[in-house]
């Protein structure tokens, strides 16, 4: 069966995220670099690119080439989750998807024609979910391997998609520069590179009319893995990571705040959010782990291990609530709440031995038909329609 590979990727993801959460960045060049001495630059925006600033470089160098430049410091968080609510959308559509870094993976869709339709097709229904959703412009290339595939999403614009024919990858490949030619292992790269310069073959092209003998001569035993790629033959397969099942919800502090009181407000509505998700999916809960996210970027997490397991957030809350006083320690304000229910497994329904209800079984009851009530409020008008006076106060 012909292989149908995609590879789905959003150019400097972290960048925009950020600009996702702040609008105003949108029209500035903008970089992630930490606050540390000697730093360099992580990623870039086309902005800074285009005024000569590369991934990699000294931040006091990238500023010298672009004064405008704002740097922003790494939000780990920030970007798990949003790679997370990617990889949500990837799923519906791909038996099978390897996350290469995030933002960026790649789909094999081979058998999937009778599903979903042709691979183009699929591709172009991811992209326009992943904007309609989410507001996140990618781009997506398709072909018979991840070779030509990760080739082709590089040469387009966000929201573009580039389609490579089965038996059309020598042709598609052969006027582009070598330098687009897969990483080799890093004992190779350096000498390859320079090899390949000095042999004056630029395009890929260029190398796969070359004979295999003369260029094992070379480039030693290299030279047939590099012969192969240049003719668009690539056999990897799409290795899918192994998944452990967690459901992540987080919400940004909008002003940072410090206060204890203002925080487990905000904290509750959060459990609230990923409960209803938990009963949604009929998944509940063996360990929570809060995370914590000062505004000097400094993060914070703990666990807490349920036992039972429970979706309910009234039996979950006061466990939180000594969560957050175990993390909390430094006053220092916090910009970012998150929370992990890691550990999911299915509902045991066990019957009640008695037939009596005690006073505490009919008030976590009462509060159980509470959370199903808000439950289905929320679905129906929106998240935003009901909530708690305590935390909204």
């Amino acid at each position: 069966m012909e292989r149908q590979i995609v590879c789905y990727q959003i150019p400097s993801f972290e960048v925009a995220l950020a600009r996702l959460e702040n609008p105003s960045l949108k029209t500035w060049p903008v970089g992630v670099a930490p606050h540390t001495p000697r730093a360099c630059v992580q990623e870039i925006s086309g902005e800074a690119y285009h005024d000569g600033v590369r991934a990699g470089m000294p931040v006091d160098v990238a500023m010298r080439l672009c004064p405008l430049l704002r740097l922003l410091p790494p939000d780990p968080l920030r970007v798990r989750l949003g790679h997370q609510q990617l990889q949500d959308i990837v799923t519906r559509f791909a038996p099978v998807w390897e996350p290469v870094r995030p933002g960026h993976l790649f789909l094999d869709l081979t058998g999937t024609r009778r599903l979903f339709g042709a691979a183009v097709d699929t591709a172009a229904r991811i992209e326009q979910e992943i904007i309609a959703r989410y507001r996140l412009a990618g781009v997506a290339g398709v072909g018979s391997n991840k070779l030509v595939s990760g080739v082709a999403a590089r040469l387009v614009q966000p929201s573009q998609l580039c389609d490579v024919r089965a038996g059309s990858e020598e042709t598609f490949l052969a006027p582009l520069s070598a330098t687009l030619l897969p990483r080799l292992p890093p004992v190779h790269a350096k000498t390859i590179t320079m090899l390949l310069d000095d042999l004056n073959l630029q395009t890929m092209g260029e190398i796969a009319e070359i004979s295999l003998p003369h260029l094992e001569l070379a480039l030693g035993p290299p030279a047939g893995l590099v012969h192969d790629w240049a003719r668009g033959i690539d056999a990897s397969p799409v290795l899918p990571t192994v998944q452990h099942h967690r459901l992540d919800v987080s919400i940004a502090v909008n002003p940072d705040e410090v206060h204890d009181d203002r925080l487990l407000g905000v904290l509750y509505g959060l459990l609230e959010r990923l409960c209803r998700e938990l009963r949604r999916q009929q998944r509940l809960c063996q360990r929570l782990m809060l995370t914590l996210l000062h505004t000097d970027r400094v993060e914070v997490s703990k666990t807490q291990t349920f036992n039972p397991d429970t979706y309910w957030e009234g039996e979950m809350y006061p466990y939180l609530k000594e969560l957050f006083f175990r993390c909390f320690k430094r006053r220092v304000r916090i910009h970012r709440l998150s929370l992990t229910a890691e550990g999911l497994g299915l509902p045991d329904v066990q019957l009640s031995l008695f037939d009596m209800e005690m006073p505490q079984q009919a008030q976590r009851d009462r509060t159980r038909r509470l959370s199903l009530a808000l439950d289905r409020v929320r679905d129906r008008f929106g998240e935003q329609v009901v909530c708690r006076g305590a935390y909204k106060a």
